[in-house]
This record gives C-alpha cells, structure tokens and sequence, in this order.
C-alpha cells in the first residue's frame, strides 16, 4: 500500500499511544536537529497511521519535537490507514538501521511491546526476533526472565571452565620432550634445568584464585557490558552527528552555487546592457 503525504496539525498527531521503542528521547539530539533545521537542512517527513480521527506516530519521534520545538503548528506526515496497534508494529521495525542507535534498554522496551501487542500474540521467538531484529535468546530472555538467568549462569560456568583451562595449561610442564618420562619421573624432573620452588608454586596458585575472582566477579555484575555498550553509544552518536554535519554542508554548498548563479546572471545583464 502506498503511503499518503499530508501536513498535519500537531495537536492531531497522537505520541501515547505506547508507539515509541525507546525509553526517552534524547534532548541533545533534539536541539541538534532544531539547529539543523534552522540552517535549512530537510529531513523526511514523520510516519503515522491514521485511523480516521488520530494520526499514531510511528517514526520520527526526535524529527517531531524539533518542529515542535520551533514553533511549528503542522508538519509534513507520511501515513498508512491503520490502528494504534498497527503503528506500534510500525514503530517495532523503525531505528534498527538509521536514527540515533537504540540503547539495550530500548530494545528491552520493544520486544515487551511486541509481547504486549494482541496483533501479535501468537508470534513465536523467531518471528519477535525477526520483527525487532534482535536475537531470538534476548527475546527468550525478556519473555521468560528466568531463561536468562539460565542464560548467565551456563555463560558464567563456561567461562570459569575456559579460564581454568588456560591457566592449567600454563602451569603443567612441557610435554613435547623428545625423551617421555615416566609418571614418577614427572614428579621430580626439572623442566628446562630447573624446577619451581614452592613460593612460586605458592604465587602461581594465588594468582591463579584473584584470576578467578575477578572473573566470577565480573560475570555477576548486573550489566556486564554497559561500559562498553555506553562506549559505542557515544562513537555512534558522533558519527550520526558528523553525517549531518555533512549533509548540512553539502546544502550550504549546493546554496553558495545557486547565489554564485544567479549573481553570474545579474553581471551578465549589466554587461548586456553596456
């Protein structure tokens, strides 16, 4: 079906209706596309669904309170006849590829509405998967809380098991001698001339405990990887940031050229009429 253009007054453009994926807006991101805005840059126009009274805003949630914020009283919506319900699914496949990168928080938010969704209730964790694009155990894990919990602990038990691994594997001697020894040569044999005293033994195997610690202790954090994942929230922010930066640009520069036409036209009439 294609989707219809209108201008729309802004009290008609319905944002509560549980359509937006994210937790909050982002005020920063807000007043950079206000200052966009301001120097000319377009944007494409907001989508909604209209269900003959409403229009249930979908997309474009950051796009909307910039053109609320500068005081205009409609804007341009891109629209499908539908019901609230059917901008919430919208909303479901927005963001994943363009906009300010969802948050783990936010997809939290939008595999819950999609569980939460009657249009929806017989989707398996595939299918939600799919329709969020996220994977299918973080839709088991927020579908059944206590199949992550499974999730962390098998995670947990593998990565205790890996790092004892590793660390036996530096610790037991070499065993690609050309000469074997025999079990009860092993327990004397110096390796490589000379063997460990029994303060390094002592130190090996208390550091190999505070390896363990730390590790149990950053496997029981409660977000493991919400340093990280702030970290990439912010290079993506920059990046999108320095898109738009560029994107302004190529208008000013695109506006330049047209002002040096048409003052090449006006000196060329003045030279007409010499």
């Amino acid at each position: 079906m294609k989707r219809a253009l209108k201008f729309v007054n802004l009290a008609d453009i319905r944002i509560d209706g549980g359509t937006q994926v994210r937790v909050s807006v982002n005020p920063e991101w807000i007043q950079g596309m206000v200052d966009n805005m301001k120097n000319d840059v377009e944007y494409p126009p907001v989508e909604a669904r209209f269900d003959g009274t409403h229009y249930w805003l979908s997309d474009g949630f950051h796009r909307y309170h910039a053109q609320s914020r500068l005081g205009l009283k409609s804007i341009e919506v891109s629209y499908l006849p539908g019901t609230m319900y059917d901008a919430q699914i919208d909303a479901l496949k927005a963001n994943a590829k363009h906009g300010l990168p969802l948050t783990r928080e936010d997809k939290i938010k939008k595999v819950k509405m999609a569980l939460e969704n009657p249009l929806l209730k017989d989707m398996n964790d595939v299918e939600i998967a799919r329709l969020c694009e996220v994977s299918k155990p973080f839709v088991a894990s927020v579908r059944r809380p206590e199949a992550k919990e499974k999730q962390d602990e098998a995670r947990k038990r593998h990565a205790v098991k890996k790092a004892e691994k590793i660390q036996a594997e530096k610790l037991e001697p070499n065993a690609s001698e050309s000469n074997p020894i025999t079990s009860d040569e092993k327990l004397t044999a110096p390796i490589g001339g000379e063997g460990p005293d029994e303060a390094e033994l002592l130190a090996n195997e208390k550091k190999h405990e505070a390896d363990l610690e730390r590790l149990a202790a950053f496997l029981d954090a409660d977000d493991k990887l919400k340093h990280y994942e702030e970290e990439n929230k912010k290079l993506s922010h920059l990046v999108v940031m320095k898109d738009l930066r560029i994107k302004e640009l190529m208008n000013e520069k695109s506006a330049a050229i047209k002002m040096v036409k048409q003052l090449q036209k006006e000196n060329d009439k003045l030279k007409a009429k010499k």
